[in-house]
């Protein structure tokens, strides 16, 4: 039996309670999104679930939204906006720099075995209990090339023979199945995906609440809750 994407079941649990008249607007400040948090509007349901742990600093969320007009709807990470306590927006990794460093941390390993195995490692891009690709494990370029290699010789050898390894394209296969791209969405239809941050700072007194903003079919949905804790 083909395993069924986490998303897509999360966007069922919407159809049915879009359905069945379910209203569960939840706007509360300091509640966790890891068992995941859902807003309902009149032109759409939107969810979002966090990752229990940060990776590598970033937050790694799902977000899914239900089309509940009579016209397809758009929608893409542009429309996902996320601040911090203290006003502070957080920024978004794009597909492209996920895939950059995973290339990069693969080219620099692959690189590095004609040298010193034991300087390198990198990411990996696992699936979850679901089959679904999981980039909660994602940690991008654990080493820096800045001075260890140089980028005419063996960082570009390196990273050609990457694109070409296997692993690497299964990683890069997983990640464009899993990130939110943009879409276009049916009526009574629900789609998404997992967005990345840039990693999460917060001081010792400053409070690690998290204020998510998704503005879906001309409405705006939004989450209040705690950052998970760093892995």
């Amino acid at each position: 039996m083909k395993p069924v994407p986490a998303f897509a079941l999360v966007a069922a649990a919407l159809f049915t309670a879009y359905a069945n008249g379910q209203s569960t607007e939840v706007v509360t400040p300091g509640e966790s999104a890891i068992a995941g948090l859902r807003s309902t509007k009149t032109r759409g349901v939107v969810s979002v679930q966090a990752d229990p742990a940060l990776s590598d600093g970033r937050l790694v969320l799902k977000v899914v939204a239900f089309n509940s007009t009579g016209l397809p709807a758009p929608f893409d990470d542009a429309r996902v906006k996320i601040f911090t306590a203290a006003g502070k927006q957080v920024g978004l990794l794009s597909l492209q720099r996920l895939i950059d460093e995973v290339q990069a941390a693969s080219g620099d390993r692959t690189a590095a075995t004609e040298h010193q195995p034991a300087n390198y490692s990198g990411p990996s891009t696992s699936r979850n209990a679901y089959g679904q690709p999981d980039v909660s494990g994602y940690s991008g370029a654990n080493q820096p090339t800045s001075g260890v290699v140089s980028p005419h010789t063996r960082a570009t050898d390196g990273t050609t023979r990457a694109n070409s390894d296997p692993q690497v394209q299964q990683q890069v296969a997983s990640l464009k199945a899993a990130i939110l791209q943009p879409l276009l969405i049916e009526p009574s239809t629900a789609a998404g995906g997992q967005i990345v941050t840039e990693k999460l700072k917060f001081s010792r007194r400053q409070p690690r609440t998290l204020r998510v903003t998704v503005d879906f079919n001309g409405e705006q949905h939004e989450f209040s809750f705690d950052a998970p804790p760093d892995q």
